[in-house]
């Protein structure tokens, strides 16, 4: 749900700057039904900083795995049995404070490749891609230069994992999950990574967003049935989290869209709570139903727009978008340092996590950045629909010349 291929006819290009592929055509998407036979088991500490542990499992249920939250501040089990059983049937008993909830699961279209190790080069110069990436042109982050790239900005990328040995993502940390997805490169991680990090003016592919942000990438996808589709577990997804803020980070990115679920909700709430912001997809189904996590008020439900700042059909609206971002016919990497053009709020998401790191990087305040980002948008939705741009009351991306003077900062060149 948070990619399609997309149609953009494809110029010719030469290996030296990385060879542009067409994405494969998508089959069937994925529902986001619960996992069968499955059930997350939370369990909060105590004031006596204990854990109750008095929980009864149903004939046939055992505890697949466990792992403590300090986002949640509880432990969580997730537990298997019969295929049948519902979750309260899995575990029908549980302690005072505790919740049993589904292992829901969630998604984004992606494609498993495996990468052609390149030797990287230490060319210096200008992205030839770049004139492509009208993205990139929209979020201003060339007029900031040196000075305003993200860096000391840590940002989490909790999806299937990117391609950290294309020259573009060098330096993208790869941190795998014990026993959680395969760290082996996909497509979904490899484009939102790219649109975020890609290395700027190494005379080679696209320029990042934010190319001085630390990236993290956890992966909580693993590639599954259709080429482009990726299952994101509940259970993997929290233990992401939970990595994310252990690893100090300021900003996650979620590119992934399911059902709404009350663990999930409150690691979201909590999130913000400790001063990290979230960016999450709002999905590519056109309705106004609310999926999540990007309809939880704590999060910044991002939808898509086309080249010409038009919502694009397919993009979310209504209580899961907050903003809208370029999100169609969107250049970035794939595996095996190769580079594509795709469509989605996955790629929206990405846009708009990447400018947030680089005001990030002029701000000690999340929340001050996170109103003058809205703040900022709502200008830029007003002066797009005097322009014929997307209208309706969502903000739009802004420039980030347009933002740094509410937060006390000017544009490079400008007084």
């Amino acid at each position: 749900m948070g990619i399609v291929p997309g149609k953009h006819k494809l110029p010719r290009s030469l290996d030296a700057s990385g060879r542009i592929v067409e994405l494969p055509g998508s089959g069937a998407e994925i529902g986001d039904a619960d996992m069968e036979g499955e059930a997350l088991l939370v369990l909060p500490k105590r004031a006596d900083g204990s854990i109750a542990m008095d929980f009864v499992l149903a004939e046939g249920a055992s505890v697949a795995a466990s792992a403590w939250s300090p986002v949640l501040c509880a432990t969580l089990v997730r537990i298997v049995g019969p295929s049948g059983l519902s979750p309260a049937q899995l575990v029908p008993s549980v302690p005072k404070g505790a919740l049993v909830v589904p292992n829901h699961r969630y998604h984004a279209s992606a494609a498993h490749l495996r990468p052609a190790r390149l030797a990287a080069t230490q060319t210096v110069g200008p992205d030839p891609y770049v004139p492509l990436q009208y993205g990139l042109a929209r979020t201003g982050v060339l007029e900031g230069g040196p000075r305003y790239a993200g860096a000391g900005v840590r940002v989490a990328v909790l999806d299937s994992a990117p391609d950290t040995t294309a020259r573009e993502l060098l330096r993208v940390r790869l941190l795998p999950l014990e026993d959680g997805p395969p760290s082996e490169p996909a497509t979904h991680g490899t484009l939102v990574a790219g649109i975020i990090a890609a290395i700027e003016n190494n005379a080679f592919g696209i320029a990042g967003i934010a190319p001085e942000a630390e990236i993290l990438a956890i992966p909580v996808c693993a590639p599954v049935g259709d080429p482009l589709g990726e299952e994101c577990r509940m259970f993997d997804m929290l233990r992401g989290i939970d990595r994310a803020w252990a690893e100090g980070v300021r900003l996650v990115n979620l590119a992934l869209v399911g059902p709404p679920d009350t663990v999930l909700e409150r690691a979201m709430d909590r999130l913000r709570q400790l001063g990290v912001l979230v960016v999450a997809a709002a999905g590519n189904e056109g309705t106004d139903r609310p999926r999540y996590p990007a309809a939880y008020p704590s999060v910044i439900g991002v939808g898509a727009l086309d080249e010409r700042g038009r919502r694009w059909a397919q993009s979310n609206y209504g209580a899961s978008v907050g903003l809208l971002a370029p999100g169609v016919e969107v250049l970035s990497t794939i595996p095996a340092d190769r580079f594509a053009f795709a469509d989605g709020t996955s790629l929206a998401a990405a846009h708009v996590t990447g400018l947030l790191a680089v005001l990030l990087a002029a701000s000690d305040d999340p929340e001050a950045v996170r109103r003058a980002l809205f703040d900022a948008g709502r200008r830029a939705a007003a002066s797009s629909r005097r322009g014929g741009g997307a209208g309706g009351n969502t903000a739009v991306m802004p420039r980030l010349c347009d933002v740094l003077p509410t937060l006390g900062q000017s544009c490079p060149g400008k007084p």
